[in-house]
């Protein structure tokens, strides 16, 4: 069980997306002595859920009931990754495809001060086969959730027919979207594009304007996320809300995204409005980009946060 940990008892909500393998690399710096291309010592490695893998992580440490829906390899990466999701107690169920490697996105860091130096990816962008599709929704038909997170990374797992199928079963689905999949993202509860995202799915350069013409377009809420910006939204009745950022200390944004997300649905499943999981949310995400990598949240540090402004 995650430290800080506040048990609830409630309905559950089923993760789809691209699971990935994140390994981290701590390493020294060091000579070269065959040229002049950087040179590391890796004196540890670590490795975590990442993608969809993270949004699940992130519920799971909020107390959520939930399980992780997605497709990985039949490699070592695969039972590494199995490992590191059973280490924080995610149940999911995973879809072994021999004909994709499992994601892995592999980052060397400084030991001494945490410093990114580079990443290398492992990935095959391959859409599930159909017989995947009627796994995925018989999976969630059996488990009863109240929500359905959408956790796309365009790698495969989120399919036009997946989609089309997830909708059917008329769910509030939230989406972390990618612009690639724009359209297959009409009439869902939320998307929660960032700032990039939003000006390429939109074609405008003000990400503002940008997301206040998606909700005409797609017919959904978008929650905009705009990094030391803050947060904004754009609701389908005309509300609109714009948060600064939480974060008082930021060493790394990666995974913020996902914490943003489950913090939201996590809320939001609970009973709290979409206001307040909103601003719940960025609560959430300033703490997370304080940890070097994908951190996990709690419960505990949120209102511990929230109880501080006041």
């Amino acid at each position: 069980m995650h430290p800080g940990c506040i048990i609830h008892m409630g309905k559950k909500i089923i993760v789809i997306g691209d699971v990935m393998l994140d390994k981290y690399n701590k390493c020294i710096t060091r000579e070269n002595p065959e040229s002049s291309a950087p040179c590391y010592t890796i004196v540890g490695t670590e490795y975590k859920p990442g993608g969809a893998g993270n949004t699940a992580a992130n519920l799971a440490s909020l107390g959520s009931e939930t399980e992780l829906i997605s497709v990985i390899g039949e490699d070592e990466n695969a039972q590494i990754l199995k490992k590191s999701l059973t280490s924080l107690s995610i149940p999911c169920y995973v879809i072994t495809d021999k004909n994709r490697p499992t994601i892995v996105k592999e980052r060397f860091i400084s030991a001494t001060d945490g410093r990114y130096h580079f990443r290398a990816d492992i990935e095959k962008k391959k859409y599930i086969e159909e017989n995947h599709v009627s796994d995925i929704i018989n999976r969630i038909k059996s488990q009863e959730p109240s929500l359905i997170l959408v956790s796309d990374y365009n790698k495969g797992t989120i399919s036009e027919n997946l989609m089309a199928e997830i909708k059917k079963l008329n769910l509030p689905i939230i989406v972390d979207p990618k612009p690639a999949h724009k359209y297959l993202y009409k009439n869902v509860f939320m998307i929660k594009p960032n700032k990039i995202e939003a000006k390429i799915m939109s074609g405008l350069e003000d990400e503002l304007l940008g997301s206040e013409k998606l909700v005409g377009e797609l017919g959904t809420g978008v929650l905009l996320t705009r990094g030391k910006d803050g947060m904004s939204y754009f609701g389908l009745d005309g509300k609109r809300m714009n948060l600064e950022s939480e974060a008082r200390k930021v060493f790394d944004v990666t995974g913020a995204g996902d914490t943003t997300i489950a913090t939201f649905a996590h809320f939001f499943n609970r009973g709290k409005t979409v206001e307040e999981s909103i601003k719940l949310a960025n609560i959430a995400a300033g703490i997370a980009v304080a940890y070097p990598g994908c951190y996990q949240v709690t419960e505990r540090e949120i209102f511990e946060a929230e109880k501080e402004k006041v």
